[in-house]
């Protein structure tokens, strides 16, 4: 091994800011979005049993159809760089997780979490970013006036059909007449 890159890996060895135990990088199966809020994509390392330093962490994205694209690389000794893609200027990394701002239709895709530890090399969880659009908050007063409006008419409509049916039972007996064809009834 040349000296030049022994004293790189020392160098990343030794600048790692974060220590953790590790085995395995845990990602969500799959996280919601919605359009205009922020969200975030956690890419939690779990602690193993091996004492590791995180060196890098990259975040890429394979949109619905389309390649995979690296979004954003950040290195504990160098910084972070974010890529040439349509998220630049609204993601940024906080610890390991991707944070996505102003969500678009367009975000939706499988994100990929790649970690890079010293000794214990590279970990990799992939989690799907779903967005939906979101209710506005002024629609939903409206919702729930017009849930409460047919409600009360529903049951106002149930309650006088009750009503005049009862009323048409009960007349239908007290006007009933009975006429005695047969005639006086005798009896000795």
């Amino acid at each position: 091994m040349k000296t030049g890159s022994r004293s790189l890996i020392i160098l990343l060895w030794f600048n790692s800011i974060h220590v953790l135990d590790s085995q395995d990088v845990k990602v969500p199966s799959a996280v919601t979005g919605y359009v205009g809020h922020d969200v975030t994509l956690p890419c939690d390392f779990i602690p193993g049993q091996k004492k590791s330093k995180i060196t890098q962490v990259q975040w890429a994205l394979k949109p619905p159809g389309g390649e995979e694209i690296i979004i954003i690389v950040f290195s504990y000794t160098l910084g972070v760089s974010t890529q040439e893609t349509f998220l630049k200027g609204r993601v940024e990394i906080k610890e390991q997780s991707l944070i996505i701002k102003n969500v678009k239709k367009g975000d939706a895709g499988l994100y990929t979490c790649s970690i890079a530890t010293f000794p214990s090399g590279s970990f990799e969880g992939t989690t799907n970013l779903v967005v939906q659009e979101q209710t506005p908050v002024w629609m939903l007063p409206r919702m729930i006036a017009v849930g409460v409006f047919v409600l009360i008419v529903l049951t106002m409509f149930t309650t006088t059909y009750f009503i005049i049916a009862r009323i048409r039972r009960e007349a239908s007996v007290k006007d009933s007449v009975y006429t005695d064809v047969a005639g006086p009834v005798m009896s000795d």
